[in-house]
């Protein structure tokens, strides 16, 4: 359910992903890495993107630069870190984010 335009609430949760880091420096205990915002692929199909909502922070190494990254090889990226759906519960979980259920 991808939405064109964003809600204040999204806007912050978005903010907070991005404030976090990459989920995958973390936990490699590297804390605090700048991030870029990757939208989970998980039966949107070919061409859809996830809702806003639907974010894990990855920094450029583990999003879409060289052979550790999700773009590279999005096999090996989960065999290694778990799937996307995974990394998203422990990112919310992580930055305290939408305990309400506002962010499903």
């Amino acid at each position: 359910m991808a939405s064109g335009s964003k809600t204040k609430h999204m806007k912050q949760h978005m903010q907070k992903i991005a404030d976090f880091g990459c989920i995958i420096c973390y936990k490699m205990g590297y804390p605090n890495t700048p991030c870029e915002l990757h939208h989970i692929k998980d039966k949107t199909g070919m061409g859809k993107k996830a809702s806003n909502y639907e974010v894990i922070g990855l920094c450029p190494t583990h999003h879409r630069q060289g052979k550790e990254s999700y773009h590279y090889s999005p096999k090996a990226f989960t065999k290694k870190w778990g799937t996307q759906r995974e990394l998203l519960e422990q990112n919310k979980e992580l930055v305290s984010c939408c305990k309400g259920g506002v962010c499903q």
